[in-house]
């Protein structure tokens, strides 16, 4: 202890120490200067306005998403829904229910892999072609990207935004995915809920939980005062907030 002490005390720094020290800090102030947008993910929304966004994840089977697309269209949740490529091109009819429905379409690239893994190039490659699956389905464009797993970098931060889309993960994780109970999932949608957050559920057929925990997760918002929106809509009631 007695020798670190004398390490650390300023007057006692010696030139190799300062010279540690400065490879430690520079990184630090270089990414201080880098926007926010260009190192993390859109995660929610800061706004005073009770609204949320309720998102869900399509990458295979037909009936949970059916099961989703019945629970929205009744409860008038105007959801946003990042659908896959290839599951979209499979279901188109389903595809453009949801749209003419009032939800938002956007993607979730073509190949579900980890875009940091990717060059910029192959990110481009990736999310352009189920891009234009979409638009050719729904007739607008997305601007949105939710990246397989939740896994970007700031290269495919850039090749997403050259394609005009936003890199979306989430605020809040249902835990859907893991099929952990309908009770947990609602409890940690309802419990973690914020203005302005942006919910993450999944509609695949892997996930077998999710049709039963929905009802009460709009009913259980919306009784806490929430108002649900699409995405575009929750970024019109405030400013878009990129965190890590």
């Amino acid at each position: 202890m007695h020798v670190l002490w004398k390490i650390v005390r300023p007057r006692r720094l010696s030139w190799a120490v300062l010279s540690l020290l400065s490879l430690f800090l520079a990184p630090l102030a270089q990414a201080s200067g880098v926007p926010a947008e260009d190192r993390y993910s859109l995660r929610d929304v800061t706004t005073k306005a009770k609204a949320l966004a309720l998102t869900f994840d399509i990458s295979w089977g037909t009936v949970m998403p059916k099961k989703v697309f019945h629970i929205l269209v009744a409860d008038h949740v105007p959801a946003t829904i990042f659908v896959s490529g290839p599951w979209a091109k499979h279901n188109q009819a389903l595809v453009k229910s949801f749209s003419q429905a009032g939800m938002e379409v956007e993607s979730h690239g073509w190949a579900h892999v980890n875009y940091s893994g990717l060059s910029s190039e192959g990110v481009i490659q990736n999310v352009s072609k189920a891009n234009q699956v979409i638009q050719s389905i729904t007739g607008t464009a997305p601007t949105f990207v939710r990246p397989p797993n939740g896994d970007f970098n700031r290269m495919s931060l850039q090749a997403a935004r050259a394609l005009g889309c936003t890199t979306v993960t989430w605020g809040t994780d249902s835990l859907d995915w893991m099929n952990p109970g309908v009770h947990t999932i609602v409890q940690r949608v309802v419990q973690r809920a914020h203005p302005g957050d942006i919910v993450l559920l999944h509609a695949s057929d892997t996930c077998k939980q999710t049709d039963l925990a929905l009802p009460t997760i709009i009913s259980t918002l919306r009784g806490q005062g929430y108002q649900l929106v699409t995405l575009k809509t929750l970024l019109t009631m405030g400013k878009p907030h990129y965190r890590g």
